[in-house]
């Protein structure tokens, strides 16, 4: 009786694939099922140094093009999540390109968020859809507008660029069916997060917020795609940042202390690290506190965030004080958060309260902490 084949790849299948010597792959199969899974449940198809011969004689053995992995996805969805996916020989072996509509997403939506022009253009040609919906109700283009952070948004242009023009065309194909899109931005207009100008004005919020600290290199060149998503969405350009200028009374105008304290990061918050003052620390370190307890579910929270914690204590200490009781609350809080609780909120709204007390710059000394 033949010995029954393994279910599961080797442990070192992804450093073997990296080597790839085709006999040496091809011989990992006499002991293991064609269909044998990694630890994701993908199936070799799926992982993106798989060898364009081992490919293709794993498909000629009879291997599933389409066995989906812990997360419903096939091997071209993987692939086309990758962001030097590599999906031409699956494509050529007939992968499904539409896999994934009403679901967790199509490759396209995939290959458009990790922002890899040439899968966006690979997928097109062979027949991908540019309208498509995932679950969420979003194109390709509003799936990857939406994620988009400033490293991408050169590719993001021209991908959008490609992805309008494509969902034009399946447009003017369908005559007599409702657009699912427009370039003037919603896909349902009852749904706010579809609307892509809303995305537009989030990237281009984060963009300025960074700009002073962007890699130089390629500032002129993120900048001028970023015009170029404004123009392409009909978006009103998001101003240049203001920021302190170390000197002049440091002053919030806005009318409620959450737009105070709104007003006051985007005036004194640097794009990475410490403030230049103890006022845009004292804004800084709740705020980063809230941040990774409230968003991140503390998964990175440690000991650098504990003296923040205390260092906040002694900046709001300083100068012009709170009142003892709202003093007393925020050692409460502080007390609280290094449990991994306690209302940030209110920790926020305190240092707003301390800054309005203490309007003349004060120069930040080099803190104990790194985050």
């Amino acid at each position: 009786m033949a010995k029954a084949k393994k279910k599961l790849l080797p442990k070192d299948f992804e450093a073997q694939l990296k080597i790839g010597d085709f006999d040496a792959l091809k011989s990992i199969f006499d002991i293991c099922d064609l269909n044998a899974r990694g630890s994701s449940k993908q199936t070799a198809l799926a992982f993106n140094d798989c060898p364009d011969e081992l490919t293709r004689w794993l498909v000629e053995q009879g291997v599933d093009l389409s066995a989906s992995d812990l997360y419903g996805e096939t091997p071209l969805q993987a692939r086309a999540r990758h962001w030097q996916g590599r999906i031409n020989i699956l494509l050529e072996l007939g992968a499904d390109v539409h896999q994934g509509e009403d679901g967790r997403g199509t490759p396209l939506h995939f290959a458009a968020a990790v922002a890899n022009r040439d899968n966006v253009e690979l997928l097109l040609q062979h027949g991908a859809r540019a309208g498509a919906l995932n679950n969420d109700n979003q194109t390709p283009l509003a799936y990857a507008l939406r994620s988009c952070s400033n490293s991408q948004i050169e590719k993001m242009a021209a991908i959008a660029e490609l992805l309008l023009e494509a969902e034009a065309n399946e447009r003017r194909k369908t005559e007599g069916l409702v657009a699912r899109i427009s370039v003037a931005g919603r896909v349902d207009a009852t749904d706010p997060t579809l609307n892509l100008k809303e995305f537009i004005q989030r990237i281009g919020t984060d963009f300025e917020f960074h700009r002073s600290g962007f890699n130089p290199e390629t500032l002129d060149a993120t900048s001028a795609a970023l015009e170029k998503l404004y123009v392409l969405f009909d978006v009103t350009p998001i101003p240049r940042r203001a920021v302190h200028d170390g000197k002049s009374p440091i002053i919030a105008k806005a009318t409620s202390w959450q737009d105070r304290h709104q007003e006051l990061w985007e005036l004194l918050i640097p794009s990475s690290g410490n403030a230049e003052t103890i006022q845009g620390e004292v804004i800084r370190i709740p705020g980063k506190i809230h941040d990774e307890l409230e968003r991140n579910g503390g998964v990175n929270w440690d000991s650098d965030y504990k003296k923040m914690a205390d260092a906040f204590l002694t900046y709001i200490g300083s100068g012009v004080r709170l009142s003892d009781g709202e003093l007393a609350e925020a050692r409460m809080i502080v007390a609280e958060v290094k449990g991994r609780r306690g209302d940030t909120v209110r920790l926020c709204e305190l240092a707003v309260n301390w800054v309005a007390l203490n309007p003349k710059p004060m120069k930040l000394a080099t803190p104990s902490y790194l985050r």
